[in-house]
C-alpha cells in the first residue's frame, strides 16, 4: 500500500511543477507604469503628459514610442524599433541586457542600470492603430535630424481632417506644444535622477575609500597648500592680478594631482563654461569670492550670482553662494 502511495506521489509530482511554470508571451502592446529607482523609490510612469508604449511582434521586433492623448486623438513621439530575445529570466534588446521577471500574465518586470520597470499589457489598442504606429517608428526614428511629433490617426479622424483641416491643425499645434512641455519636464527629471546617481557614487567612492588612501591624499593636498607654487598664485591672487590662459592650465594640472577626480566629476554633473569652470577652480583652492571678483574681472555679485545660479542647476534645489562653496570643497 505504501508503495502504491509514493508511485502516485510521483506521477502527481511533474503535473504541480508545470502548473508553477510560467509560459507567457510578451507578444502584444504593453505601457510602463512604474520606476522603481536603486533606493526603492517608485515613481509613475505617466508623468505630466505622456506614457512610454511598446508593440512587441511575434518575429523579435519590438517598436517603442511615447503616446500622448490629446482629447479623442493621439500623439506620438516616434522612439526606436530593433530586435529583442527573451530566453527565461533575461531580456535582451540591442546591446541591452536586462533582468526579467513575470509577475502575471499582464505584468512583467525589466531590471537596467538598477531601474526597475514595469510593464502592464494594453488589450484596448486597435490593429490599425498598432499599424500606424509601426509605420511611423519605421518613417521616423529618434534621431536628432528627424521631424518625431505626428498625430496617429483612425478612419474617423481621417474624415474628420479632410472636413476641417483648421480645426485639426490648431489640435496638432497644441498637441505638440503640450509634448514639448513633457519632453522638458521628461528630461529634466532624468537629468535629476543622473545627477543624484553621480553624487552617489561620488559620496559612496569618499566613504569607502581605504585608509591608507585617504591619509596619502590628505598628505599630497597638504604638501600642494605648502608648496612654492600655491604660495605664488596666491600672493598674486590677493593682489587682484589676472592669471593667463598658459597659467589656468598649469593650476588645473596641479589641481588634478591633488585631487584626481575633481575636474571629471564636476563636468559630469553639469556642462559648465569656461568662466563658471575657473570660478570652481579658485573657491577649490580656497579662494574668497571678492578675490576671485578681482582676478576675473568681474563685480563681487557676478561672481556670487554664478555660484548661486550652478548650486540650482546641478543640485536641483535653491541655495546661497556658500551652499555651492561647501559642495566645491566637498569634491
Amino acid at each position: 500500500m505504501k508503495t502504491i502511495f509514493v508511485s502516485l506521489l510521483l506521477c502527481l509530482l511533474p503535473i504541480s511543477c508545470w502548473a508553477d511554470k510560467k509560459d507567457f508571451s510578451i507578444v502584444g502592446v504593453w505601457m510602463l507604469k512604474s520606476e522603481t529607482a536603486p533606493d526603492g523609490k517608485e515613481t509613475p510612469s505617466i508623468y505630466t503628459q505622456y506614457t512610454r508604449c511598446k508593440i512587441y511582434d511575434a518575429d523579435s521586433t519590438y517598436y517603442t514610442v511615447q503616446l500622448h492623448a490629446v482629447g479623442d486623438d493621439m500623439l506620438i513621439i516616434a522612439h526606436e524599433m530593433g530586435r529583442y530575445r527573451l530566453n527565461d529570466s533575461v531580456y535582451m534588446e540591442r546591446d541591452r541586457v536586462m533582468p526579467f521577471e513575470w509577475v502575471d500574465d499582464s505584468t512583467f518586470i525589466t531590471t537596467f542600470k538598477g531601474y526597475k520597470e514595469r510593464m502592464v499589457r494594453s488589450t484596448t489598442m486597435t490593429e490599425e492603430r498598432k499599424n500606424e504606429i509601426r509605420e511611423l517608428v519605421r518613417k521616423y526614428p529618434d534621431e536628432s535630424e528627424a521631424p518625431v511629433k505626428h498625430f496617429v490617426l483612425s478612419t474617423t479622424e481621417r474624415k474628420l481632417k479632410e472636413k476641417n483641416t483648421l480645426f485639426l491643425y490648431i489640435i496638432m499645434c497644441m498637441g505638440v506644444v503640450a509634448v514639448g512641455v513633457a519632453v522638458y519636464v521628461y528630461r529634466l527629471r532624468k537629468r535629476k535622477r543622473e545627477v543624484e546617481r553621480k553624487l552617489a557614487e561620488i559620496e559612496e567612492e569618499r566613504t569607502l575609500r581605504p585608509e591608507v588612501v585617504a591619509d596619502a591624499m590628505k598628505q599630497v593636498e597638504t604638501e600642494f597648500y605648502q608648496s612654492d607654487y600655491y604660495m605664488t598664485l596666491r600672493r598674486r591672487i590677493e593682489a587682484g592680478e589676472n592669471i593667463k590662459l598658459a597659467e589656468w592650465k598649469e593650476l588645473e594640472r596641479q589641481l588634478k594631482v591633488v585631487y584626481p577626480r575633481f575636474s571629471s566629476s564636476l563636468y559630469g554633473l553639469y556642462n559648465l563654461s569656461p568662466v563658471e569652470y575657473r570660478v570652481c577652480l579658485l573657491l577649490k583652492i580656497r579662494t574668497k569670492p571678492v578675490e576671485i571678483a578681482a582676478v576675473l574681472n568681474k563685480d563681487k555679485s557676478s561672481v556670487s550670482s554664478i555660484r548661486k545660479r550652478l548650486y540650482k542647476k546641478v543640485l536641483g534645489k535653491e541655495g546661497s553662494g556658500n551652499d555651492w562653496d561647501e559642495f566645491i570643497l566637498s569634491l
